[in-house]
């Protein structure tokens, strides 16, 4: 059948066309397929060439003069900064180090809002939290009090106060994995199309808090709660949740956080550099992960076909 979505693959990163000799080159090439790209000095078909790279702090590119419309590329040289530091990052940009940025730290978010240098960007994603169902979180339970907790997990979470705190860029509540705005393959927006929840009415991923539906959830799991709506001491809910270092996830973390305390769960955040985290998560090693997912190409499939088994996005450990 046709592939709705084959054009926008064609522009992916993944498609560009590499040298065969040089992918072969590299003594591991079979077993590490990005072995060949490691270092400055690759050859590649683009409009620029990386001349040099230090890991994790910087790349330079300069024009490729053999690319088919080099007379077109007008800027000779560009110098990346590699940084998860936003803070670093914004006062390399305030300092006249760097000419663009795309990312802040939250807590200048409000005050850049009326200059004219800063501008907020649609993106087509999902940000949203993973749970590790090999976790001991989950030790003992069955399906359906392992999904209920995840459930009450997620009714106790105030997403608008994170919204209006943390994200301050007209984000939207989500209501699916898939985004608001991805096409359904027809010409339309899948959202629109009658079905599109299934198997799941409209409406079973609520976007307001409800302690009460909460603690109801918990109590089906098997836990106990006081008269004051907080969990018995003899079974208490104690977990780490796993997030990189930037400011705005660390927000986010501990405005969660807060909201599972508001029952007496105990969630310790464990902040970490981009690149351990990304290991972490993968290996799953980790209880509940902060995550994201930013479209490759405008098609649900894309954001749905990480959740098999043998997906090398399964975060989740989902049949592992």
């Amino acid at each position: 059948a046709p592939c709705a979505y084959f054009l926008d693959l064609a522009a992916f990163p993944t498609f560009y066309p590499v040298k065969q000799t040089e992918v072969e080159a590299a003594a591991d090439w079979e077993t590490n397929p990005g072995a060949w790209c490691q270092d400055a000095g690759f050859v590649s078909c683009g409009p620029y060439i990386l001349e040099s790279w230090v890991h994790e702090e910087s790349m330079v590119y300069v024009k490729n003069p053999n690319w088919y419309d080099a007379d077109n590329v007008t800027i000779e040289r560009i110098e990346f900064m590699l940084s998860s530091d936003d803070t670093a990052i914004f006062a390399a940009y305030n300092a006249g180090d760097l000419d663009f940025i795309d990312t802040v730290p939250t807590d200048e978010i409000k005050n850049l809002k009326d200059n004219p240098e800063f501008h907020i960007i649609d993106n087509l994603g999902t940000y949203y939290v993973c749970f590790n169902v090999k976790s001991d979180l989950f030790a003992g339970k069955t399906a359906e009090q392992a999904n209920a907790m995840r459930l009450a997990f997620s009714e106790l979470v105030d997403r608008q106060y994170i919204i209006d705190t943390v994200g301050q860029c007209e984000q939207e509540i989500a209501t699916s994995f898939i985004p608001a705005g991805m096409a359904d393959g027809n010409g339309g927006i899948f959202k629109d199309a009658a079905g599109w929840d299934y198997p799941v009415d409209d409406g079973y991923y609520g976007t307001e808090v409800d302690v009460d539906g909460a603690i109801a959830l918990l109590k089906e799991a098997g836990y106990e709660f006081d008269d004051n709506g907080m969990l018995s001491a003899s079974n208490p809910i104690a977990f780490e949740y796993l997030t990189n270092d930037t400011s705005g996830h660390v927000a986010i973390a501990e405005c969660i956080q807060q909201d599972l305390a508001a029952v007496g769960i105990t969630m310790t955040i464990r902040s970490i550099d981009w690149a351990t985290f990304l290991q972490e998560r993968k290996a799953g090693n980790y209880d509940i992960a902060r995550n994201g997912w930013l479209a490759d190409f405008n098609d649900p499939i894309n954001m749905l076909e990480m959740w098999e088994t043998s997906s090398g996005n399964n975060d989740c450990q989902f049949g592992r």
